[in-house]
């Protein structure tokens, strides 16, 4: 009798321990763009530059579920973008977003709670890739010239290199630039 009662207990506490352990498990990155919807950089047609702020959005707005918004701005927009350029089109289409280019911190945490992402920039200004995760550790991002991958960063590594990526039009560095679609992001997976 106490053997069968320890066997019962022993599998009441490990199916207790499984449930509990699968219930904490989280997807990583936040943002796990699937690789058929990961958008490479381009050269644009008309000034023949990247056009890295623009792939960085449209992986985002697959993420998003947007998928013709997404294909549509893959065909008819392309080259590098501003901060104001870049927004003036997004509202010129319609498209809702949200954006900072002051360093705030929280406008990431926020998009990548909220599983949206962003997309920011990195290198001085000089490129734009897309914020996959944020936590109290590390960041993840998905480099646009090179999407089979994510890559790793400790957190406040990368949130320095964020914050020196956005010069003003007088060589100071105001803080970093984010952007993010605000549609509905995809579902986390199954647990």
């Amino acid at each position: 009798m106490k053997q069968v009662y320890f066997v019962r207990m022993s599998v009441v506490l490990y199916l207790l321990f499984a449930v509990a352990l699968c219930s904490f498990a989280q997807e990583r990155p936040i943002v796990n763009i699937p690789m058929e919807l990961r958008q490479e950089n381009w050269l644009g047609r008309v000034e023949r530059e990247g056009s890295c702020v623009w792939a960085s959005t449209i992986s985002l707005l697959h993420w998003q579920g947007r998928h013709n918004t997404a294909e549509w701005l893959r065909r008819t927009r392309g080259d590098g973008e501003t901060p104001l350029s870049f927004a003036k089109q997004l509202d010129e289409i319609g498209i809702r977003y949200a954006h900072v280019f002051n360093g705030d911190v929280a406008f990431l945490e926020w998009a990548c709670r909220t599983r949206r992402g962003a997309a920011v920039t990195i290198m001085g200004g000089q490129h734009m890739v897309t914020l996959v995760h944020l936590d109290e550790e590390w960041a993840a991002i998905l480099n646009n010239n090179n999407i089979r991958e994510f890559i790793w960063i400790p957190r406040e590594k990368f949130i320095t290199a964020w914050k020196f990526s956005l010069v003003t039009r007088y060589g100071r560095y105001s803080g970093g630039w984010a952007v993010t679609p605000i549609y509905t992001p995809a579902a986390p997976l199954p647990r």
